[in-house]
């Protein structure tokens, strides 16, 4: 009993002490100057001589907590790129601390809401990150037009903000450089180790859409944006390290749509009726995995997210059946692809 109380005396003093110490100015001072260098100093998440991809957004519309709309970052040797930019991924970017000054250009499959309606933010943490020139987008026939959208709507706030701050908000660095393309199929990056292919996919009554073959030296992969089951998508998925697809959980949104219907709720009930036809549902999306052979599937862009044990085993049914080496993304999780090595590495951002 008395070493307990000696304790439980040393415990009190120890919380009292410590209690007073954090009204200490110059203790307040040192702990927020180290929680303000943690802040704004930029971390690298890449490997180095990898194809590395960070899932920056693993949801679609439909609200999952803890989870942003699509969008991947991707990393192929020095060459950084993020495909899509959906609601709540710009804030994962800047919580990651990933250095924008090498973006090389953002990618965007289609012109869906959740695929974009980050654009303006990523361009604006782009430029307060020292962009010098206006930010390269890429993206499908409408593109310029979605961008320009932005642009405008911002303008006012970019003056003041470059009339506030001087050189390093240069003006002439606000803004789209869009580059457009279309076709079936279309080589939009190049350089000694990276070849970026678009090809398009069926995401009716969006049109067009596109999916993503992204290869460096010997790894690959292919990003599928939004789709149906498509041969096409097997096609170029053949022999890739990994394929990162859209799924939909039919067991889910069926359920879902059943109780909106029972609660009256027709407008929710009508829109998970109508999304089950435009997007490859999750035994499908295994099967493609399957007859391409690819080493790894990960699902992302998840409809919708699960939250739980229970409702991943949902999101699952029928998958272990068709293709078993698989992964369900969350926002954080990392792949990572060595140059000359067939690993595979999964790892999940903090």
């Amino acid at each position: 009993m008395k070493v307990f109380k000696y304790i439980l005396i040393l415990l009190i003093v120890f919380l009292i002490s410590g209690y007073f110490l954090l009204q200490n100015h110059s203790v307040q001072n040192r702990l927020f100057e180290n929680t303000v260098r943690e802040l704004f100093q930029t971390d690298e998440i890449f490997m180095n001589d990898a194809l590395s991809v960070a899932v920056c957004g693993s949801r679609a519309p439909l609200p999952s907590p803890n989870r942003a709309e699509t969008c991947l970052l991707v990393q192929a040797g020095t060459s950084k790129f993020i495909i899509d930019t959906g609601r709540g991924s710009a804030d994962n970017l800047q919580r990651w601390r990933v250095d924008y000054s090498d973006l090389e250009a953002v990618i965007l499959s289609h012109l869906h809401s959740d695929h974009i309606s980050d654009l303006h933010e990523v361009q604006f943490q782009s430029w307060l990150g020292g962009r010098k020139t206006p930010l390269s987008v890429i993206g499908p026939i409408g593109t310029a037009s979605t961008a320009q959208g932005f642009e405008q709507a911002f303008k006012l706030d970019s003056i003041y903000r470059s009339e506030h701050h001087g050189a390093i908000l240069p003006i002439e660095a606000y803004g789209y450089d869009v580059v457009e393309f279309e076709g079936d199929a279309k080589l939009i990056f190049e350089n000694e180790d990276t070849r970026i292919t678009a090809f398009k996919v069926d995401h009716a009554p969006v049109d067009p859409a596109y999916a993503f073959k992204i290869e460096y030296k010997d790894r690959s992969i292919v990003v599928s944006g939004d789709t149906v089951s498509l041969d096409v998508m097997t096609e170029y998925s053949k022999g890739v390290d990994v394929l990162f697809h859209d799924a939909l959980a039919k067991p889910l949104i069926q359920e879902m749509e059943k109780i909106s219907e029972e609660i009256g709720n027709n407008i929710v009930s009508k829109v998970l009726f109508d999304i089950q036809d435009y997007h490859a549902n999750t035994v499908e999306v295994a099967d493609i995995a399957r007859r391409a052979e690819v080493d790894l599937l990960v699902f992302y862009h998840l409809i919708p997210a699960p939250r739980n044990y229970i409702s991943e085993q949902m999101f699952l049914r029928g998958v272990d059946e068709i293709f078993t080496n698989y992964h369900v993304s969350e926002d954080g999780t990392l792949v990572s692809l060595p140059a000359g090595s067939d690993e595979i590495l999964i790892d999940l951002i903090d």
